[in-house]
Parts: structure tokens; C-alpha cells; sequence
């Protein structure tokens, strides 16, 4: 049963939203986690990253490491987005997450900027990214002018 604010109302934010922000999440983490622990390359990693950017990860232990900390930090992250489907009134959860992939967004425009990464990543999973931070940065904004002035 969800919360309700004082004057009864539900507290509910637009829970679909933060489930297709989780999913490429909750699908790409494990998979590279995987990747990352085997030291194997991705059979798709041309379409992604330069040859030098799968090599050099490879090659090192300490990019593997922060990969695979990044890696799972996302996947943490995007649990973290399903859970607010249960509980909406975590609005600083919500607000952290669009945060991180404000921060995630702008990562990957640099990388793509640098050579690091392709277009699908650089530009089109950083869209993706930036737009759902806005989009959940206003879905909160708007669950918080539905409240009573008293409770924002």
C-alpha cells in the first residue's frame, strides 16, 4: 500500500519512468561484470569501443577494476530506480539517481569526444541517459507541487 500524505492523498510518482531508466542498466551491468571477471573481449565490444579501448582494458588490471566498480554501481543504481516503484516518497534517492546519470551522461559525450567510445555510447546512450535524469528530476518537481503547500 502506498504512503499517503496528510490530507490522504496517494504519493505516487511515474513508475514506468523509472523502470526504462533501470533496464539498460539491469541488462548491460551483469553481462560486463561477466565480461570484465573473464577477461574476455565482447563479441559486439567493434560496434562500441575503438580496438585500442577493448585492448587497454584488457591489458590492465586497474581498468578492469574500476570497470567492474562502475559496472556494478549502475547495476546497484538502477535496483535502486525499481524500488522507488514501491516506494515513490524516496525522492532523494530519485534525485540522487538523476544526478549520477547527469554525471554518466556527460562521461560519456567526453568519452565519445575523446575517441574512447562510438556514437551508440557517446552520443546516443548519453541522450538517454540526460533525458531521463530531466525526466525524473521533473517527475519529482511534479509529485512535490501535488503536495499540500505545508508538506513540500
Amino acid at each position: 500500500r502506498p504512503p499517503l500524505h496528510e490530507n490522504g492523498t496517494k504519493m505516487e510518482l511515474q513508475s514506468p519512468l523509472y523502470t526504462l531508466a533501470a533496464l539498460p542498466w539491469l541488462v548491460l551491468s551483469p553481462l560486463n561484470v561477466i565480461k570484465l571477471l573473464l577477461n574476455t573481449v565482447s563479441p559486439t565490444a567493434h560496434l562500441w569501443v575503438p580496438k585500442e579501448t577493448e585492448q587497454c582494458q584488457a591489458g590492465c588490471g586497474i581498468a578492469r577494476m574500476w570497470a567492474t566498480l562502475f559496472w556494478s554501481q549502475q547495476f546497484c543504481w538502477a535496483c535502486a530506480l525499481l524500488y522507488t516503484r514501491h516506494a515513490p516518497h524516496q525522492e532523494g534517492l530519485i534525485l540522487f539517481g538523476a544526478v549520477t546519470k547527469l554525471m554518466v551522461a556527460c562521461l560519456l559525450l567526453n568519452g565519445y569526444m575523446s575517441g574512447v567510445v562510438h556514437w551508440p555510447i557517446g552520443q546516443a546512450a548519453a541522450a538517454w541517459e540526460g533525458v531521463f535524469a530531466l525526466l525524473m528530476l521533473l517527475d519529482v518537481r511534479s509529485a512535490q507541487m501535488r503536495r499540500p503547500r505545508k508538506e513540500r
